[in-house]
């Protein structure tokens, strides 16, 4: 009996453990991105693959309500398109093409845009384990490894449990989200999507930095 409660404690206290470093990881990358909303100027630069082809998109975020989004595709790099907002007015155009200044509906949410990726201070940004600490083109960062949150069961899974059944397991995403937060300044570094194994090869990156020179203006004219 004591060897039993002594084994049943021991393994409560490897489980707080775990649940604790896992709490401790996320909590620190929900503070670098809560820092992050706290900065006046954000550049985001990001590659991705579209219906078009591979492409890239270029963000700046300037306080309290400024920001600029240039997309670029490798078909026609020389003609990108490229969105401004000031305040609550908003405009675009494709390379050297005359500003068009957007419809009200577009506008907010070019807005509600701005707000929910720089603006608005994030209340929950997930579980991270922490993977410990790497240097990424000469820059220091501690990594940051996505967790599966746990799903709420649906009432066909719960009853054929009591059927004593075993409920089919929805399929698994392959690819992880690893955040990376620069060491020096505590803010958020990179993102990446890849496979277990293949983080060198991204599916998706996201690259944040931070200048203290960013002008956006209203268009001329």
């Amino acid at each position: 009996m004591t060897f039993v409660l002594r084994a049943a404690t021991a393994a409560l206290v490897v489980a707080a453990s775990a649940t604790s470093a896992f709490a401790d990881c996320s909590q620190e990358v929900l503070q670098a991105f809560t820092r992050q909303s706290n900065t006046d100027m954000v550049r985001k630069e990001m590659n991705l693959i579209g219906e078009q082809g591979p492409f890239t998109m270029t963000i700046e975020y300037v306080k309290p309500n400024r920001m600029r989004q240039v997309v670029k595709t490798l078909t026609a790099p020389d003609k990108p398109t490229e969105t401004v907002l000031v305040g609550t007015e908003a405009w675009s155009r494709t390379g050297t093409d005359a500003w068009q200044k957007l419809d009200k509906s577009t506008t907010d949410q070019i807005v509600s845009f701005y707000k929910s990726t720089f603006a608005e201070t994030p209340g929950n940004v997930g579980m991270f384990e922490c993977m410990g600490a790497e240097t990424i083109d000469g820059q220091k960062v501690r990594a940051f490894k996505g967790l599966d949150e746990p799903k709420q069961k649906s009432p066909e899974q719960i009853e054929a449990e009591k059927r004593g059944e075993k409920p089919e397991e929805p399929p698994k995403n392959e690819a992880v989200r690893v955040v990376y937060l620069d060491t020096t300044s505590g803010l958020p570094s990179r993102i990446i999507f890849a496979r277990e194994g293949m983080l060198d090869k991204p599916i998706f990156k996201e690259v944040y930095s931070y200048p203290t020179d960013i002008k956006i203006d209203k268009p001329a004219g």
